[in-house]
């Protein structure tokens, strides 16, 4: 197949970093002689013509542009622009522009798992409870962004936060508890570096579960730091396992996010995509 590039890029990601970031990648791709079309917020309606999708924004536009297309059989690749880069970083660590360039036209990529929720596709991880409202606080937010915003609203939920009677069911073990904060990851950080997964991998065929149960408020404050660094896993009100296929549930609404994408419901019905996409990776091979 001859190459021919589809770069879709939400231009206001990023305080509109990922607008300059596209002229100069689409510059890049001119110089090297690849031909490539480029949409702004908006999608093709077929990926038949292309050979390479390349998304430029941050986990926000990763999501919508998976859950538009679902089956992305062409290689992706990722270029940073959005304030929270999560999932890139997994696959990109801190590569600069150019290296991202150069990692984007490259022939080699992996397969990775994605997974879906209630019929929505994720590829990074789920957050149930706490990182929900995190999320939910954080929509429209102007004044901070990335790490900010999210240490801002953290710290203003800790106070105030109540945990939920919820039960979980992972590998055909059940067990009920009060939820603090629920993830269920494929990638090892978010909400703009929390390494809240540190044992996740993005293409085991295991999702990555972690249950942080009743946390006194004191606590609450004590053990930010430790989860943020991804040291959280021997506390002992923090349970976690692998598995494929995971089931949660409440009598009442609880928050959650996709990949950073708020979303809200009582029942959560979580399956894996093992070897779902393949992506350009220059951290996993």
């Amino acid at each position: 197949m001859e190459e021919n590039y589809l770069i879709i890029c939400n231009p206001d990601a990023g305080k509109g970093n990922a607008a300059k970031v596209l002229s100069e990648y689409e510059h890049f791709l001119s110089k090297k002689n690849i031909p490539y079309n480029t949409y702004k917020k908006s999608y093709p309606s077929s990926l038949n013509p292309f050979s390479t999708l390349v998304i430029i924004g941050g986990d926000g536009t990763i999501n919508h542009v998976i859950n538009h297309f679902k089956d992305i059989q062409i290689p992706i690749a990722f270029i940073k622009g959005g304030t929270g880069n999560d999932y890139a970083s997994l696959h990109l660590g801190k590569a600069n522009l150019e290296e991202q360039y150069i990692n984007s036209i490259q022939k080699n990529w992996q397969f990775v798992d994605a997974g879906t929720c209630n019929n929505r596709i994720f590829i990074n991880g789920i957050g149930i409870g706490f990182d929900g409202w995190v999320v939910k606080r954080n929509i429209g937010k102007q004044f901070f962004t990335g790490i900010m915003a999210y240490y801002s609203t953290i710290i203003s939920l800790l106070l105030f936060y109540k945990e939920s009677e919820t039960t979980i069911t992972c590998n055909n073990l059940s067990w009920s508890q009060d939820l603090f904060m629920l993830s269920v990851a494929k990638g090892k950080t978010y909400g703009g570096g929390f390494k809240v997964a540190p044992n996740a991998h993005p293409s085991n065929s295991q999702f990555e579960l972690i249950a942080i149960g009743e946390i006194s408020l004191l606590n609450r404050f004590r053990y930010l730091p430790v989860i943020e660094k991804g040291k959280h896993l021997n506390l002992n009100f923090v349970k976690h396992q692998q598995g494929q296929n995971i089931q949660v549930s409440a009598s009442h609404t609880l928050q959650a996010h996709l990949d950073g994408e708020w979303m809200e419901a009582s029942q959560f019905n979580i399956n894996l995509l093992p070897s779902k996409y393949r992506i350009k990776s220059m951290l996993y091979h």
